[in-house]
């Protein structure tokens, strides 16, 4: 899911710069503003699906950041259940609470890396937004500022050829989130295959070395008597 986000971010931000041009690309000044033609008349509908987006990427950050407090919680749980078994004298107990508390800790650190890397990238989708907003806003003011000026038709040229209509703003958008649509049905696929069962995960061995350093510093921390 994360990867679709990064994937709209770049397809905005392509679809953006197609229609804008340089003077108008993401991190330049904008000089001129768009007239509505170039907009499109359906800009509104596709900011307000990107809003839609930015809402699904902050509701997935909640889950990512739930997902983060529960492995936390479960590794204390193990932690504390070493502890237990180190004074009750169970070293197979403690040993099994030690690996499951590191299989823990090591879905603990992907689940944090996860998330610091959702955080930028959603937070990189509403300055694209933002930026968007800006542009359709400038244009808008820029066309209600110009006089209005009434064309003689008949004193117009002929126009030689037809020059063939160039993509709106909101053309190109919509072709961006159709495209998103289709990676996001891809995404989900694939994750459907490949996201490892509770049974191989389980199968992950915790590195025996730390398994045997650990329960020894439990056993001499435990072992110390308390301070008066």
């Amino acid at each position: 899911m994360n990867d679709l986000f990064k994937k709209l971010n770049v397809l905005v931000r392509a679809s953006i710069n197609e229609v804008l041009g340089d003077e108008h690309a993401v991190g330049q000044s904008r000089r001129q503003p768009l007239t509505p033609d170039k907009l499109g008349k359906d800009i509104d509908r596709e900011i307000t699906t990107l809003r839609s987006r930015i809402n699904d990427a902050l509701a997935f950050e909640d889950g990512l950041q739930q997902r983060v407090t529960s492995l936390q919680d479960e590794v204390s749980r193990w932690d504390q259940q070493a502890d237990e078994a180190v004074v009750a004298g169970n070293d197979v107990l403690a040993r099994r609470a030690v690996e499951q508390m590191q299989l823990a800790q090591q879905r603990l650190a992907m689940a944090e890396a996860d998330l610091r890397e959702h955080q930028l990238v959603t937070q990189e989708l509403i300055q694209r937004v933002n930026m968007l907003e800006a542009v359709v806003a400038d244009a808008r003011r820029a066309q209600a500022e110009k006089p209005s000026v009434e064309v003689d038709t008949a004193e117009e040229a002929p126009s030689a050829q037809v020059t063939p209509r160039l993509p709106s703003l909101s053309d190109v958008l919509r072709d961006a989130q159709e495209k998103i649509n289709r990676m996001g049905d891809m995404i989900n696929a694939q994750t459907e295959v490949t996201a490892p069962s509770p049974v191989e995960e389980a199968q992950q061995a915790a590195d025996e070395q730390h398994v045997q350093d650990d329960l020894a510093a439990r056993r001499e921390r435990l072992s110390k008597p308390k301070a008066p």
